[in-house]
C-alpha cells in the first residue's frame, strides 16, 4: 500500500510538471519573431518584399493574441511561423537591394545611318539615233540637245569618225550628243556654224552736231521739192514743141 501511494505521487508530481512546461509564456519565442520582423524591416522588406513582410507580420500579431489569451501552447507554433516568414522577407529584401546595385550595362549604340546615295551623276553624253529627215541643225536645235541650232559643229566635231560631210548624215546611226559644252565651245560652234553676234553700240553725238543733221535735211527736201516742180513746168513745153514741129 504504500509503494502504491508512493508511485501515485510521483505521478502527480511527474504531471504537474509537463502542465507547469507547458503552461509557460513562450517568451523566447515570441522575442525572436520579433527580432526577425524587425530586422527584415530594416532590409526595407515592406516595400521590396511587402507580401512575405505582411504575412510575418500577421502572424506575430496571431502569436501575440494567442499569449495574451494565455494560449501559450497554441502560440509557440505560431510565433516560429511568424519568425520563419519575416526571414524570408529580409532575404528576399537584401537579394532585391544587391540586383539594383549591379552596374547596368551600357545599351549597344545605335548603328550608323547609311550613307545618304550619292547623287545620280547626269550623263555628258547622250546617244541620239538619226530620224528619216534630220539633219545636226535640226538635232541641235531639239529640246533634248541644245535648242540652238547653231550649236550643230558639236554634234559634228563629237562624230567626225562617222560623219565626212556635216550636211549628210543618214537614218538610224547613233550620234554622240555632248550635253555639257563649256561656254568657249558653245561659241566656237556658232562661229563654225555662221551666227553672228551683233553687238549694239550706242554713238553719244553733240546736240550741235545733231542741229546740224536737221538743218542739212531741211535743205535736201527743199532741193528735192524744186527739182520735182522745175520737172513738171517743162514736161508739157516739151510736149508743144513737138506738136508744133509735127505740124
Amino acid at each position: 500500500m504504500k509503494k502504491w501511494m508512493l508511485l501515485s505521487t510521483v505521478m502527480i508530481f511527474s504531471f504537474a510538471l509537463v502542465l507547469s512546461g507547458c503552461a509557460q509564456k513562450p517568451e523566447a519565442e515570441l522575442q525572436k519573431a520579433e527580432s526577425a520582423l524587425s530586422a527584415a524591416k530594416d532590409a526595407g522588406a515592406q516595400s521590396l518584399a511587402a507580401k512575405d513582410y505582411q504575412a510575418a507580420e500577421s502572424k506575430l500579431n496571431e502569436g501575440k493574441s494567442l499569449v495574451d489569451q494565455k494560449k501559450y501552447k497554441d502560440a509557440v507554433p505560431v510565433l516560429n511561423d511568424a519568425a520563419s516568414l519575416a526571414d524570408t522577407a529580409r532575404d528576399k529584401a537584401l537579394a532585391a537591394k544587391k540586383a539594383s546595385n549591379k552596374p547596368v550595362a551600357a545599351p549597344a549604340p545605335a548603328p550608323a545611318p547609311a550613307p545618304a546615295p550619292a547623287p545620280e551623276k547626269k550623263a555628258d553624253v547622250a546617244d541620239h539615233a538619226v530620224a528619216k529627215g534630220e539633219t545636226l541643225w535640226k538635232i541641235a536645235a531639239s529640246k533634248d540637245a541644245y535648242g540652238n541650232a547653231y550649236e550643230w559643229p558639236l554634234i559634228y566635231d563629237a562624230n567626225k569618225d562617222q560623219i565626212k560631210n556635216p550636211n549628210l548624215i543618214y537614218p538610224k546611226q547613233v550620234l554622240k550628243v555632248p550635253l555639257a559644252p563649256s561656254e568657249d565651245e558653245v561659241r566656237s560652234a556658232e562661229a563654225k556654224a555662221g551666227k553672228k553676234v551683233m553687238v549694239k553700240k550706242e554713238a553719244k553725238v553733240a546736240p550741235e552736231a545733231t542741229t546740224e543733221k536737221k538743218e542739212v535735211k531741211k535743205e535736201v527736201k527743199k532741193v528735192v521739192k524744186k527739182v520735182k516742180k522745175a520737172t513738171k513746168e517743162e514736161a508739157p513745153k516739151a510736149e508743144t514743141q513737138k506738136g508744133a514741129t509735127a505740124k
